[in-house]
């Protein structure tokens, strides 16, 4: 550990509250993963056979320097949240490029005997984590395996709807307006964006009637403690000014939708679905076309579609950012 470290410590998400946000504030791309409310949220609903791990960790100073929400399951050690509903992960720590912290906590996992294993799951690939906690960990005596887990397709925004078009690739620009000019036929558009939590808290039950509608296994997804988790979350973020949930409505009826998280210049897609018998339309599609109009309009720099490589997230024009799996297991004594 270094001279700028005074120690790690473990604590509750109270007792770490008042930092979480400032480390949130400092990072140069947070994510709504990141938020005290969503790891609240999730560990209340998912966390009951696992032992809460948050180890922060402190400069001479006091202030705190790296917080790692984590849990141990057995013997293995994990982020907070699986790859069901988590897309991204990582320490939550302003600057990334000084390794102190993080060295703290690798140190202070490797001092955990009953830790065989380390699962670090969906790391953004700009993630400076990756490289160095397996670094890190190898000095330590763990063996280390990184592997690509998925893609998470993201658009950069320009600064207007018209260059936002003139970016896409002819054809995707064609489509796009075609079928802009088909719904517009269809009847009388709108698109309404709901922000705060009452709001939301009402529309949650049309949300989850299009997301089980749409494809094949999203009902069976949509499990009666996901659905309690989804509705917290939505609303829990609301108060934050974070969520934004979208309906397209055709003549008054509410035929697509998606669930987004805006966090710092970005937003995030996290879910959506659509009325199959409007898929002539693309009303899944266009809504969330018009969900980024919306976005530039707002400012916003980042428009995230999130884990899974779905064809229409390219006829959108996103491209591809990588995210990994780093794996541990530990090979022999520790360097204590």
């Amino acid at each position: 550990m270094t001279c700028c470290t005074a120690g790690t410590e473990q604590g509750t998400f109270e007792e770490f509250a008042g930092y979480w946000q400032h480390l949130i504030d400092g990072c140069s791309e947070p994510t709504f993963f990141d938020s005290l409310t969503w790891q609240k949220l999730w560990w209340s609903e998912y966390g009951a056979n696992s032992e809460l791990k948050l180890l922060a960790v402190r400069s001479d100073s006091g202030d705190i320097k790296m917080i790692a929400p984590l849990m141990i399951d057995g013997s293995e050690l994990s982020f907070l949240g699986g790859t069901d509903l988590v897309d991204y992960h990582d320490f939550l720590s302003t600057d990334h490029s000084v390794t102190g912290p993080l060295e703290a906590i690798v140190r202070a996992i490797d001092e955990m005997p009953g830790v065989k294993s380390i699962n670090l799951q969906s790391i953004p690939g700009n993630s400076a984590t990756i490289a160095e906690f397996g670094e890190l960990a190898e000095k330590f005596g763990w063996s280390i395996e990184i592997c690509q887990e998925d893609v998470a397709p993201r658009l950069e925004l320009p600064d207007s709807w018209d260059s936002y078009l003139a970016s896409l690739r002819r054809k995707d620009r064609h489509e796009l307006r075609r079928k802009l000019r088909r719904l517009d036929a269809a009847g009388e558009i709108g698109q309404i964006e709901l922000t705060r939590p009452e709001d939301i808290d009402a529309a949650m039950d049309a949300f989850m009637t299009l997301y089980r509608m749409s494809a094949a296994g999203k009902a069976a997804f949509m499990t009666a403690d996901r659905e309690r988790f989804f509705r917290s979350v939505a609303v829990g973020l609301a108060h934050e000014k974070a969520t934004r949930l979208a309906f397209l409505e055709i003549d008054g009826e509410k035929v697509a939708t998606s669930l987004s998280f805006v966090c710092g210049d970005v937003r995030y897609l996290y879910n959506s679905g659509y009325n199959p018998a409007k898929s002539s339309l693309s009303v899944g599609l266009l809504n969330h076309a018009l969900a980024i109009r919306r976005s530039i309009e707002e400012g916003i720099k980042v428009f995230d579609f999130m884990r899974g490589n779905e064809a229409y997230k390219y006829h959108l024009g996103a491209v591809d950012r990588a995210v990994f799996a780093l794996t541990a297991t530990r090979r022999g004594g520790s360097l204590k």
